[in-house]
C-alpha cells in the first residue's frame, strides 16, 4: 500500500482515536475539578472539539438519480403585480444524450397566484442531468440543448468562484463565502454558502436551495426568489426536517393555500413590518439575515397577525413556518 493510501484509510481513524483519549481525558480533569469557573471552560473546549468533528464530515452523498422530489417556491413582484407559485421538480426515466446516460427532470404539476405581468413557470421537461461521483460533479443539459455544462461541483474551497450553469453573471460573481455541514436526514451533509444576498447554499446530495436549476442572480436587486420548501427522497422528507410534509405537488395543493392568505407589509419597510395571517394556522416567524443568522424568531400561539419591530437596515429572509410544517419564504428589505 501506498504511503498516500495510508493516509487517507488511517488519517480519519486516527483522528477519531485522538479526539476520543481527548474526550476521556477532559471527562477525568473535569470530575477533578472543584472550581466552577475551570469545569465551565473545559466544558467549552469539549463542546468546540465536539462541532468540529461534525463539521469535518468526509462521507460524501452524491445526488440523486432516483424516487427525489424537490418542492420550489416561487415568489416574485413584476409589472403591476406579483406571481407565487408552487411545483415540484422530479427525476423521470433515464435518456441517452452524446452516448452518455441522463436523468430528466421534470416539472408535473405548477400551482400559480399572479396578478400582472409575469414570467410564469411552466410544466413538462425541464433538462437532463447526469453526475461524476468519482469527482463530485453534476452535469446538466437545458432543455432545447445538446451540450451539458457543469450544474455543481462538491468541491469547492472558500474563496472559489462559482462556475457554470449557475454562474452569476453580475458584477459581483457568487464565490463560496463559507462551509458548514447540516443535518440532513440522520447524517450530517456538506453546505457551501455561495451567495449571502439571496441566501443561496448548494447542499451535497440535494443541490442549489435557489431553486435547484435556477442560475444565481448574484447580489442584483429585484429578481425572483426561489426557495426548496422540502425534499423527499424513497418516500421519506429529509429536508428541512424529516417532521416536514413533502408532498409531490400534481394538482391544486390545498396546504398552500394557507400559505397564499399570508399577507406581509409593508415590504420595503421603515423598520416595521406587520404579517397578518387571519385565514392561517402559523406555528413560527423567523428573520435571518444575509449571513444566515436568526435575528428573531417568534412562536405563535392562537394569533392572527404578528408586527416585528426595530429591524436594522438590510436585506433579510423571513422564513413563515405553518403548524402543519409548510414553509414559505419572503425577501423582506428594511429602510428604517
Amino acid at each position: 500500500m501506498r504511503r498516500s493510501e495510508k493516509v487517507i484509510k488511517y488519517g480519519v481513524t486516527g483522528y477519531r482515536r485522538g479526539f476520543v483519549t481527548l474526550t476521556a481525558y477532559i471527562l477525568t480533569v473535569y470530575g477533578q475539578l472543584k472550581n466552577t469557573y475551570m469545569k465551565v471552560i473545559l466544558l467549552l473546549i469539549f463542546s468546540l472539539f465536539t462541532c468540529m468533528t461534525k463539521s469535518q464530515t468526509t462521507i460524501y452523498h452524491p445526488f440523486p438519480d432516483s424516487s427525489s422530489v424537490w418542492n420550489i417556491h416561487f415568489n416574485m413582484l413584476c409589472l403591476t403585480g406579483n406571481s407565487n407559485e408552487y411545483y415540484s421538480i422530479t427525476i423521470s426515466d433515464d435518456t441517452i444524450i452524446q452516448s452518455k446516460t441522463y436523468h430528466k427532470l421534470i416539472i408535473p404539476f405548477v400551482e400559480s397566484e399572479h396578478s400582472g405581468v409575469c414570467d410564469l413557470t411552466t410544466k413538462g421537461y425541464k433538462g437532463a442531468m447526469r453526475q461524476d461521483k468519482a469527482n463530485r460533479k453534476v452535469f446538466f443539459i437545458p432543455p432545447s440543448e445538446n451540450t451539458e455544462q457543469l450544474l455543481y461541483d462538491f468541491n469547492l474551497h472558500v474563496g472559489d468562484t462559482v462556475k457554470g450553469f449557475l454562474e452569476s453573471y453580475s458584477y459581483y460573481p457568487d464565490t463560496v463565502k463559507s462551509i458548514d455541514s447540516i443535518l440532513v436526514g440522520n447524517t450530517y451533509r456538506k453546505s457551501w454558502r455561495i451567495n449571502t444576498c439571496y441566501n443561496i447554499n448548494l447542499i451535497e446530495g440535494i443541490g442549489s436551495t435557489y431553486g435547484l436549476i435556477v442560475p444565481s442572480p448574484g447580489c442584483s436587486t429585484d429578481h425572483a426568489d426561489y426557495s426548496i420548501s422540502c425534499f423527499q427522497q424513497n418516500g421519506q422528507s429529509i429536508y428541512p426536517e424529516t417532521s416536514t410534509i413533502c408532498q409531490i405537488i400534481t394538482s391544486i395543493y390545498s396546504n398552500n393555500k394557507d400559505l397564499d392568505q399570508i399577507n406581509v407589509y409593508p415590504n420595503p419597510s421603515n423598520g416595521t413590518i406587520t404579517i397578518d395571517f387571519d385565514k392561517a394556522d402559523l406555528k413560527i416567524i423567523q428573520l435571518i439575515d444575509i449571513l444566515g443568522n436568526i435575528v428573531i424568531e417568534k412562536q405563535l400561539v392562537n394569533q392572527k397577525k404578528t408586527d416585528i419591530t426595530n429591524i436594522p437596515n438590510g436585506i433579510y429572509l423571513l422564513r413563515i413556518i405553518t403548524q402543519n410544517k409548510m414553509i414559505r419564504n419572503v425577501k423582506i428589505i428594511s429602510c428604517p
